[in-house]
């Protein structure tokens, strides 16, 4: 029985390796045309063919346009690490871990920037689609909801070091509105400011509206 077992399990991984292959194909696809034709113009048919898997394919892994949008955003937002959660990735554990509290802010800025780089243009997507759809205006409230409870803990994490300005409930809703993909789009891609330009003015801004001034 020893030998079925094994064979049994081996083919198992390799299932679980050609679906995950097939899930990445997908969300390439979907955010390629994204991005190129708009969310409103592409449709399954189309990711379909991009990815070269049948079309129910995409609706048994995904259900539907809207869940492959925002399972893009997720996999932008964390790639090739596997977690569940952007709080949950090595980055984000650097700043929890740093004891010094202006310098978890500077390494939660320099983190905000390449993660907004990254999911900027299919945030993007999502906004847009919002004022139209409502099925998307409720899936971009829900991970607004989402965000602002993961700026909340980076707040418990840097109150966890020394004292802030405000409570940590303020200081939580400061972080998620200075942090918001909004104001990165109006920074980045209206008035042309690199992503190590954001990066600095995020520090700054953290620093100022969160610390106390003998920290400045």
């Amino acid at each position: 029985m020893t030998g079925p077992v094994k064979k049994r399990a081996y083919s198992s991984t390799v299932r679980q390796e050609q679906a995950a292959q097939t899930r990445a194909r997908i969300l390439e696809a979907a955010g390629e045309l994204f991005e190129s034709n708009g969310y409103a113009r592409t449709t399954i048919a189309a990711i379909a063919d991009r990815a070269e898997v049948a079309a129910d394919t995409v609706y048994t892994i995904f259900g539907g346009k809207a869940r492959i949008l925002t399972a893009l955003i997720d996999v932008r937002l964390a790639p090739a690490t596997g977690v569940a959660n952007v709080l949950d990735r090595p980055q984000a554990h650097a700043v929890r871990d740093e004891p010094d509290q202006q310098r978890q802010l500077r390494a939660f800025a320099l983190d905000m920037a390449a993660v907004s780089a990254r999911v900027r243009p299919v945030y993007e997507i999502l906004r847009t689609a919002s004022a139209v759809e409502p099925e998307m205006a409720a899936i971009h409230a829900e991970m607004d909801t989402y965000r602002l409870a993961n700026m909340r803990q980076v707040a418990t994490w840097v109150a966890a070091h020394g004292p802030l300005r405000v409570d940590v409930e303020r200081a939580g809703e400061m972080i998620w509105a200075i942090v918001s993909p909004d104001v990165a789009r109006m920074l980045c891609d209206a008035r042309g400011w690199t992503q190590q330009q954001y990066a600095e003015w995020l520090e700054d801004t953290l620093v100022r509206v969160l610390l106390p001034d003998a920290h400045i």
